[in-house]
Order: C-alpha cells, then sequence, then structure tokens
C-alpha cells in the first residue's frame, strides 16, 4: 500500500521514495513510531515540571526567595532541598524542549565526522543523550569542532562536561572548515588565450633578432676553470721576475678571462 509524500523536509524519507510523491508505508510507521516517542517523554517531562512548579507555588515566598539568590554553600540545609527542585524542574524543561525538537526533526549524528564522535566519546560526552544530540544537529560544525577543542584544553577544569557543552556551544564562534588557502586545479593551469599565427611568430623573431641571438657562439669554458687559471697565472706572475715590457698590451692577450 502506497500513500501520498507528506514529509518531505524529513531525508529519511527522501532516500526511501519508490515511486515520485509516493512512499513505502513501513518507513512512515517507523517514523511516526519514532515522533510518537519522542512525544511521550515530552509529555511525560513537562507533567513532571507541571507538577514541581505546583509544589514550588505552595511554598512561601521568604522561603523561596533566598534559595534562587543564594549560592549552595551559604544556603540553610531546609532550602537546599527547594534549590535541587528548581534545578530539576529547569533541566525538565530544556528536556521537553529537546524531545519536542526531535520530535520536528530527528537529531541524526549521520552527517557528523566519525572521528569528531569518538573524540566526544572520549572526553565523555553522552552522545545518547537527546539534549546533546539536539544541540549537535542544531548547530554549525564548526561550532561543534570548537566546543570539543576547548573541552579537551580545559578538561581538568570541568566537572560537569554534558552541561559545559550545551551552555557554551551556542556562544562557538563559527569558523570557516577547512582550507583557507584557494584550492587550484588543472582547469586553472590551461591556457586561454589564443596561439599566435606563424606569421605573428615570425615577426617577434625578427623584431627581437631571436635568431641572431641563438646563433652565437656559447663560451665552452667553465666559469669555475676560468678562475683556477687565473689563480695560476697570478702565482706564476707573482713569482717570475718583474718584465721590462710590463704594460705591454700585447701581454693582455694571454691572459685566461
Amino acid at each position: 500500500m502506497l500513500i501520498p509524500l507528506s514529509l518531505k523536509s524529513w531525508e529519511l524519507l527522501e532516500n526511501n521514495l519508490h515511486t515520485i510523491g509516493t512512499i513505502d508505508l513501513n518507513i512512515v510507521h517507523t517514523l511516526l513510531v519514532l515522533m510518537t516517542n519522542h512525544l511521550d517523554n515530552a509529555i511525560a517531562l513537562l507533567q513532571s515540571a507541571i507538577q514541581s512548579l505546583t509544589e514550588l507555588a505552595t511554598v512561601p515566598a521568604a522561603d523561596l526567595d533566598p534559595c534562587l539568590t543564594l549560592d549552595a554553600a551559604s544556603a540553610p540545609p531546609q532550602q537546599q532541598s527547594l534549590r535541587e527542585t528548581v534545578a530539576s524542574t529547569v533541566e525538565q524543561l530544556h528536556r521537553a524542549l529537546a524531545e519536542l525538537s526531535a520530535a520536528i526533526d530527528p537529531p541524526s549524528l549521520d552527517k557528523i565526522p566519525p572521528e569528531l564522535l569518538t573524540k566526544a566519546e572520549r572526553l565523555g560526552i553522552p552522545l545518547d543523550d537527546i539534549e546533546v544530540r539536539v544541540s549537535i544537529t542544531t548547530h554549525h560544525l564548526s561550532q561543534f569542532v570548537g566546543i570539543l577543542n576547548e573541552i579537551e584544553q580545559r578538561f581538568e577544569e570541568i566537572r560537569r562536561v554534558r552541561e559545559y557543552l550545551l551552555v557554551r556551544l551556542p556562544d562557538i564562534r563559527i569558523e570557516q572548515l577547512g582550507s583557507r588557502l584557494p584550492v587550484y586545479t588543472a582547469a586553472d593551469f590551461e591556457w586561454t588565450e589564443p596561439r599566435l599565427s606563424p606569421t605573428e611568430l615570425a615577426a617577434i623573431r625578427s623584431k627581437y633578432q631571436i635568431d641572431r641571438l641563438l646563433e652565437r657562439p656559447t663560451r665552452q669554458t667553465d666559469l669555475f676553470k676560468q678562475i683556477a687559471a687565473a689563480d695560476i697565472a697570478w702565482e706564476q706572475a707573482r713569482i717570475a721576475p718583474p718584465s721590462e715590457h710590463l704594460h705591454d698590451p700585447d701581454d693582455l692577450e694571454n691572459l685566461p678571462y
């Protein structure tokens, strides 16, 4: 049995299309079960939070204000339970919101590189936690990379890795991933200008006398051999007695350079 496609935003549905506009009923059933589970969890958390809020409503304001303004160390013992109730209620509300978000957009970690997930597990981040999964998938990948590096650098100072990730991840700056240098391919080095015609090449060779330069004989003597010969000639001239024709121009022709 096939039904009309109505959940196009779900990638899992799009990847399992059998025909245009229709999907397998088993896939729909599986996704509806997942969505129902997230909604049931959200409802249970909200009911628990409502019960906690109802209990807090009966507490006198004089007893409730100090437990919200004072830290745990300075709070009286009778107010520490109230602080725990408030913290638990806030956590339940956060988890309920995460369950609702997961019901609308399932938080899949398939697109996260495996090496990042391995690093997260090594740092003690609970990837099966619904809040963690929703937070990771709703933020940029560079933010996830940044929070992992930050947790790794400050691992000895962080007491609760999960809470640290949830609080700090939205504040991590979005960065460009990959190399910041331009990427060149073979196509970038292809010569796009038209080749010169034989007539244009002949004009250039004639203008700059290229043929004459190519015909000029090259000196076969190596530069280092010339220097060595000059050193020998200098030693011989230094040892030999002074010549009467020291300034004879013909002597210059016998120099090795």
